[in-house]
């Protein structure tokens, strides 16, 4: 969303974003978290015994509950679900003879009685602490985390278009990717990120530096990802209505006729999302109307408004910026720079009034949606999510505000955001204040490795040092390797590998 100055090659371009996405990918993936949440049930169920009722793990969290017609349902729509099964499916034979030697091997004792663990302890009580650690480990590193990167990787992508640098773009594609709060997010299967994911792509796919009319197949394609967010979450409503407020205004120049089939392309997109949450609901609930909330056994936050949905709290939405357990800007205090765009004009590479307009307007949206939604106080239990949507907008409004710091400033804003994501993810704690602490008494144990001493497997330092060597070596060779070969090439004589450089 960014003038148009120029760029290189199309070939040196890919090579990079190809860099951003690996990279990320891989750090993603070092950094998976061995938590089971209520979207993995579904996916589970459905690669198991090919159906989204749960009603084998009832009890298991109090998130599933029995449907008016039989079965067991989560209270939540099930595009995460849907999509986490993929790889489940997929790998169904491999998980399924993990789960039968799994339950073959003795089952320790129990060495924590933290609440946060009971789900944990269970499976390790049936046999299957090392199956459900595999099914959250697949699920983030054949959803979450290519789904995350490559969001980042589209992002450098269309950057470049707009004629930033091939290098920049890849850096500030990066340090969205690292530096901010997607990833702690990336650490287990979300549907809140996902939502952020198809919101975020869908604008930058609407978005042309040149400003050319709008094609039918990119609104359509744009109206595909606001359904599938709607899919994943109810929050995704505020996709479909930036998205087709942007389709709206991205078509103004063209004739009536063409400006409307552009509308109805958008339009068939969303349909197709919404059609699949009605057809699930049907099948669950029996009406195609009511949530899956309207169902599910009252619990405190469903006391207000209507099953938790009530006018905006103002106590909400500052807990939702600044509370430590799980606010916005606790997360990731650079993200405040955002909101100085609209005032930052004289830097080089700029989000264009309307572009700035529509992210703005998406933030809003989701900070009042979220201020309504009565659920966003359970944050503490899993640390900032529900915002989690609004961070590539204002990721990109800081990178602008962040042109006109000094550039020792921006060197040490970029550092700081960085240190702070990597520290949360690898402590994975809800509350900022203790991260470095618990980080620091685990001895750098990142929590799948705390997760599989407590299943029996023996864990040490070498396990830390081994992980964080391998994580270094992989994005060197990421980074490193093509520019090797260009200079080999370039011996040869192999002008279309210098690109690459």
């Amino acid at each position: 969303m960014i003038p148009a100055v120029g760029g290189g090659s199309s070939r040196r371009s890919r090579a990079w974003t190809w860099r951003v996405f690996l990279t990320c990918w891989l750090v993603y993936t070092a950094f998976w978290t061995p938590y089971i949440v209520r979207e993995h049930f579904p996916a589970i169920a459905l690669a198991e015994r090919g159906s989204l009722s749960v009603e084998r793990y009832l009890g298991w969290t109090e998130d599933i509950f029995r449907g008016p017609g039989g079965g067991a349902y989560i209270n939540n729509n099930p595009g995460a679900s849907l999509t986490g099964a993929i790889p489940l499916l997929l790998l169904r034979p491999v998980l399924a003879k993990v789960d039968e030697w799994n339950q073959k091997l003795p089952r320790p004792s129990r060495k924590s009685t933290h609440d946060d663990e009971e789900l944990f302890w269970r499976t390790v009580a049936e046999g299957r602490a090392f199956y459900f650690l595999l099914v959250a480990f697949v699920t983030v590193a054949m959803v979450m985390a290519p789904a995350t990167a490559g969001t980042a990787a589209y992002l450098c992508s269309r950057l470049t278009e707009a004629g930033v640098p091939v290098a920049s773009a890849a850096g500030a594609a990066i340090l969205y990717g690292l530096g901010t709060p997607v990833l702690f997010r990336t650490g287990h299967l979300n549907h809140n990120l996902l939502v952020g994911d198809a919101g975020i792509v869908a604008l930058l796919l609407l978005w042309d530096p040149n400003d050319s009319p709008l094609a039918p197949l990119r609104a359509a394609v744009a109206g595909l990802l606001a359904g599938y967010a709607v899919l994943c979450d109810y929050s995704g409503v505020v996709v479909v209505a930036v998205t087709a407020l942007y389709v709206w205004l991205r078509s103004a120049e063209q004739p009536g006729a063409r400006r409307w089939g552009v509308m109805v392309a958008c339009a068939g997109g969303v349909v197709a999302g919404l059609a699949i949450l009605a057809i699930y609901q049907v099948w669950a609930f029996g009406s195609p109307y009511l949530p899956s909330q309207h169902y599910m056994p009252p619990t405190d936050p469903t006391s207000r408004g209507y099953r938790g949905f009530d006018w905006p709290s103002p106590a909400l939405m500052w807990a939702n910026f600044f509370d430590p357990r799980f606010g916005l800007f606790a997360y990731c205090p650079a993200l405040v720079l955002a909101f100085a765009a609209p005032f930052t004009t004289r830097v080089r590479y700029r989000v264009p009034r309307r572009e700035t307009r529509i992210l703005l307007t998406y933030f809003v949206l989701f900070v009042l949606f979220c201020g309504a939604n009565q659920y966003s106080w359970l944050q503490p239990r899993t640390g900032f999510r529900y915002l989690v949507p609004v961070v590539p907008a204002l990721a990109l409004l800081a990178l602008q505000v962040g042109q006109a710091l000094p550039r020792v400033a921006r060197w040490v804003v970029a550092s700081a955001s960085c240190a702070q994501s990597l520290i949360l993810v690898a402590a994975h704690v809800n509350d900022v204040r203790l991260a470095v602490t618990t980080l620091w008494q685990r001895r750098l144990a990142l929590p799948w490795m705390i997760r599989l001493g407590e299943a029996g497997v023996p864990v040490s330092w070498v396990w830390t040092l081994v992980t964080f060597v391998l994580l270094a070596l992989a994005v060197a060779i990421v980074w490193l390797a093509p520019g090797l070969r260009n200079r080999c090439g370039a011996r040869i004589g192999d002008a279309d590998l210098t690109n690459w450089s």
